[in-house]
């Protein structure tokens, strides 16, 4: 529904913003927050639900739940970034880029600030609102946790519609699920997604042709052990919480 509403706005919308002298992707990003600020109004209406049940239902308040869980989880992302780099080498040894995905790819890192309003600040909201906020709540509504935040990150990952998106996608998918089951809220893993991507966006800009293999050893050797010190603080912090009783990934949230 979402899309087929974002198909029918980009063909209302996209000529006259185009002619108004607005670029395309800042044209894209304006309708797709309208498509689906409008498609998730009319969910969470006819659920009677809200936005802020639907971002937020943890018994930790929203600044203390990113005081104490984000940080942790900006330490691990330029680990997860490298790790992401080296699985990228992996699959195209495997499988080669062709022409049309090395351009897709590079059209995704590439272009104004549109592209970066976009990928940085709009698809983060966006994807954790439909992934985690209605797609696994409703999934845990019918699954075990572990079932449900498989099967979610496996759909959000083929959402990606590209094999080399796909195995940082269902990675992310699979933590963005369990922090949601332990904090019942989405802010977490909009701090993860908007991390990851920002990230991706900042090593595309100064980078753009190199591999990970190629990054200095410095980095490595900074991002190791802040990655493995926000892991150890993220898995003290969640086990805390969990253990007194402000999260139980057990037992799944009301849906939307």
């Amino acid at each position: 529904m979402a899309w087929f509403v974002e198909l029918m706005l980009t063909m209302l919308l996209r000529p006259p913003l185009l002619r108004s002298g607005m670029q395309p992707m800042a044209a894209a990003s304006l309708i797709r927050v309208a498509c689906y600020g409008l498609v998730f109004s009319i969910m969470l209406h006819a659920g009677g639900s809200s936005y802020r049940k639907l971002f937020h239902e943890g018994a930790a308040s929203v600044p203390a739940t990113l005081g104490m869980l984000g940080p942790p989880i900006l330490l691990m992302v330029p680990l997860i970034l490298l790790l992401d780099g080296l699985a990228m080498i992996g699959l195209e040894a495997l499988l080669p880029l062709s022409a049309a995905d090395a351009r897709m790819l590079t059209e995704m890192t590439g272009g104004g600030i549109g592209i970066w309003v976009l990928v940085c600040l709009i698809a983060p909201f966006i994807e954790e609102m439909f992934f985690r906020g209605i797609l696994l709540r409703g999934m845990l509504r019918r699954y075990g946790p572990a079932d449900a935040a498989v099967y979610s990150a496996f759909v959000f990952g083929v959402a990606h519609l590209n094999v080399y998106q796909f195995v940082i996608a269902f990675a992310v998918g699979l933590f963005a699920a369990e922090l949601y089951c332990r904090t019942r809220s989405l802010w977490p893993g909009i701090v993860l997604h908007a991390g990851i991507n920002t990230g991706v966006m900042i090593s595309a800009a100064l980078e753009p042709e190199n591999t990970v293999l190629e990054a200095p050893v410095g980095v490595w050797a900074l991002a190791i052990p802040l990655g493995l010190a926000g892991a150890w603080m993220l898995r003290r912090l969640l086990w805390r919480a969990r253990g007194a009783g402000t999260t139980k990934s057990d037992t799944p949230p009301d849906a939307a």
